[in-house]
């Protein structure tokens, strides 16, 4: 299972991560916003820029709930770092 040790948020709401195997990847959230429900808060930017890591997860805490995304789902759906910025 892949953890991750960073987050930033980045433009375009994108975010780089680092993983606990030294690699960076970035990760386009637009699709999950796009997705509605519990991700629909983070199309405000503010709330989106208030990300977080819980637990190796990168975590949002929008409308009173904790919003999170698997490391693994995440690793799976990132580009690498030097391929995205």
């Amino acid at each position: 299972m892949k953890t991750v040790v960073s987050v930033t948020p980045l433009c375009d709401f994108r975010l780089l991560a680092e993983f606990d195997n030294g690699e960076k990847r970035i990760a386009d959230i637009k699709p999950l916003i796009a997705r509605g429900g519990v991700f629909e808060p983070l199309n405000n930017k503010a709330v989106f820029d208030r990300v977080y890591l819980e637990y190796g997860a990168v975590t949002w805490l929008a409308n009173g709930i904790e919003v999170d995304i698997c490391p693994d789902k995440m690793y799976q759906d990132s580009i690498p770092a030097d391929m995205g910025v």
